[in-house]
C-alpha cells in the first residue's frame, strides 16, 4: 500500500507549529530582567539581568572589581561582582552616573543582594550626561558625594547655578579657575566634583571644566 505523503500546505502548517514552539521556549529560558528593589526576593543562583546607575567601583590586582548600581526611582542600591574576562573590564571604559546593564548569577549572600558576572556580562545602555540631573544627585547625594560626574543643564545666575531643563531644581556651582559666566542661560555639559559644603550647608558643583552641549 502506497503512503500519502503530506501536502504543501500541511508541511507550511507543521513548520509554522514548529516554530512558535522553539519561539516561546526560548522566550521561557530567557534571561528575565529586574529592577534593583526587586533583588532581595531573588533566589540563589537564579540568572538575571538588572540595570542601574554606577554610584561606585574598585578594583584589584586579580582583575576583578566590585561595582554598585542605584535604582534611580527608590535609590536601592545593588552590589555587583566582576571577574575578569576576554573583553575590557568596566573600569576601562564606564564612569560614575553611566547607566549599566549587568547579566549575570544572583547569591544573597548575608541576606544582601549580589550578582556575580564577569566583563563580557557588563555594558553601557547610556552615558552620564543622559541620566544624571541635578533632582537625582540632590535627592541621592551621599552616593555621588566626592566623585567626579558629568552633568548636562542649564548655566543661569551667571554662571552660579546649574539648573535641569525643568528649571524647578538647581545646584550652586564653584569655578575657581575656571570662566562660567559666558555660557549663562546656555545648555552646557559640566565636568564636575560634587561636594557637600559644610560651611554653607549646601551642596556644591566643583567645576573642571563646562562645554556647550
Amino acid at each position: 500500500m502506497s503512503q500519502k505523503l503530506p501536502t504543501l500546505p500541511t508541511l507550511a502548517l507543521i513548520l509554522i507549529v514548529l516554530l512558535g514552539s522553539i519561539a516561546l521556549l526560548g522566550a521561557s529560558s530567557a534571561t528575565p530582567r529586574l529592577e534593583i528593589p526587586q533583588m532581595s526576593s531573588v533566589d540563589d543562583g537564579t540568572s538575571v539581568a538588572v540595570s542601574g546607575i554606577l554610584v561606585d567601583f574598585r578594583s584589584y590586582d586579580a582583575g576583578v572589581e566590585n561595582l554598585v548600581l542605584m535604582d534611580p526611582r527608590s535609590g536601592t542600591t545593588v552590589k555587583i561582582v566582576c571577574y575578569k574576562g576576554i573583553g575590557p573590564s568596566p573600569s576601562q571604559y564606564a564612569a560614575i552616573g553611566d547607566e549599566l546593564l549587568v547579566r549575570g548569577e544572583v547569591s544573597q549572600y548575608k541576606s544582601s543582594p549580589t550578582v556575580f558576572t564577569d566583563n563580557e556580562g557588563v555594558s553601557v545602555l547610556k552615558k552620564a550626561e543622559f541620566v544624571l540631573t541635578v533632582k537625582l544627585l540632590s535627592t541621592n547625594w551621599a552616593l555621588f558625594e566626592g566623585d567626579e560626574i558629568v552633568i548636562r543643564g542649564v548655566m543661569m545666575q551667571s554662571g552660579h547655578r546649574l539648573y535641569d531643563h525643568d528649571l524647578e531644581h538647581s545646584i550652586m556651582v564653584v569655578s575657581d579657575g575656571v570662566s562660567v559666566s559666558q555660557f549663562d542661560d546656555k545648555e552646557v555639559l559640566v565636568t564636575c566634583e560634587l561636594r557637600y559644603d559644610d560651611s554653607i550647608m549646601s551642596l556644591t558643583l566643583v567645576v573642571e571644566s563646562v562645554h556647550i552641549a
